[in-house]
């Protein structure tokens, strides 16, 4: 199947378009998509979350990968689930999803729907994965809707193969005191499209959204994360942090929107990006949207070299300049990886930088 997934991650304002950061139209080519098999996925939900077959009577939301990829999900999905966290249930354990893609299951199309009602609190990891050399296909639509007082966790982790395209589309709304905490990690594929978009609306509700990402080789990555903030006295953080290397290229668009009604709401957002190569490119769009007075909005980029302060100090604790730049690549991205609330995965994402890292025989700056 041939298709071209329009309006992808477009910014809510456009800016100039010679920027090249307004949003893109995605040619993709897409294997066949057959029922995900049992051997290709594993799913571990705890007893207090209730799993439905059919589809819950729920809103439609915006994401920030677009109407089109969503649309594609609704109308090809495979795999995925739909589950409510009763008012007042906090499992211990976390809902785990994970799919691994090979050649008798080259594509997956996950559809998922939670739903955290008042006082709940849950946590969710979802992984993919890829067999070397498969042309894999992955596109996923993920509906977070935490109730009053609720509390979702939602970290993502993306370790598909370098044959492989991503994309990765998510929405969330947030009620009175509600939260919506988001972790993704973009370390794999050839290209790799990922959106976030979540609507404050309650008073007092947040989002944080963290997200780190590796590219390397000629890999893509094209990232739009939006917090819209509706209600009053609502909170968002946005934080984005990653490492290019080679020929590697990354669009990182933050925006925080503050719509009428949302006074004293607060909105901030980060990112931090190292560069290794003069070939790599870099591209940031940060914005801050006021239709609301009395509000907080702050936006910070920095992108650059290795502070030569530590590089020094690194290497004169006996790390040779290549090692020492390995060794600071690998902690920038702990915090974000500490997260992950699986001993198992949070290995192979290591696992996965270190044969990355492995490969390379110099970082030139």
């Amino acid at each position: 199947m041939n298709t071209t997934f329009q309006k992808i991650n477009s910014l809510p304002a456009p800016t100039w378009g010679w920027l090249g950061v307004n949003g893109t139209d995605v040619p993709a080519e897409i294997p066949e998509i057959a029922p995900c098999k049992k051997e290709n996925k594993i799913v571990r939900v705890p007893d207090s979350v209730k799993l439905f077959s059919g589809v819950l009577p729920v809103p439609e939301l915006e994401t920030a990968l677009g109407a089109d990829a969503a649309n594609f999900v609704q109308d090809h999905w495979n795999c995925g689930i739909t589950a409510v966290v009763p008012a007042g249930t906090r499992p211990e354990q976390p809902i785990f999803l994970s799919y691994h893609m090979d050649e008798s299951n080259p594509a997956v199309v996950d559809r998922n729907t939670l739903v955290a009602e008042e006082g709940s609190e849950v946590t969710v990891v979802m992984s993919y994965l890829s067999k070397e050399g498969v042309s894999g296909f992955h596109s996923g639509l993920t509906r977070l809707f935490a109730g009053k007082n609720a509390v979702i966790h939602l970290v993502q982790v993306q370790l598909l193969g370098d044959t492989c395209v991503n994309f990765d589309n998510i929405g969330a709304v947030t009620q009175e005191n509600g939260a919506v905490d988001v972790v993704q990690v973009e370390f794999g594929a050839k290209s790799s499209y990922a959106g976030c978009k979540t609507r404050l609306l309650g008073k007092g509700s947040r989002m944080d959204y963290n997200t780190i990402y590796f590219g390397d080789q000629d890999r893509s990555l094209d990232m739009n994360v939006v917090a819209e903030h509706a209600g009053p006295k609502t909170n968002s953080e946005i934080s984005a942090s990653g490492a290019l290397l080679d020929e590697s290229s990354k669009i990182f668009r933050g925006t925080i929107d503050f719509l009428r009604g949302a006074k004293q709401a607060v909105g901030h957002e980060s990112e931090y990006s190292l560069l290794f190569s003069p070939k790599v490119r870099s591209r940031t769009a940060p914005l801050i949207l006021c239709g609301e007075e009395n509000v907080e909005g702050q936006h910070a980029a920095t992108t650059g070299k290795i502070d030569e302060n530590k590089l020094f100090y690194l290497m004169s604790r006996g790390l040779d300049e290549l090692a020492a730049k390995k060794l600071v690549i690998e902690a920038q991205f702990r915090p974000a990886t500490e997260k992950i609330p699986d001993d198992a995965l949070r290995r192979a994402v290591s696992d996965f930088v270190e044969k990355r890292l492995n490969k390379i025989e110099s970082l030139s700056q």
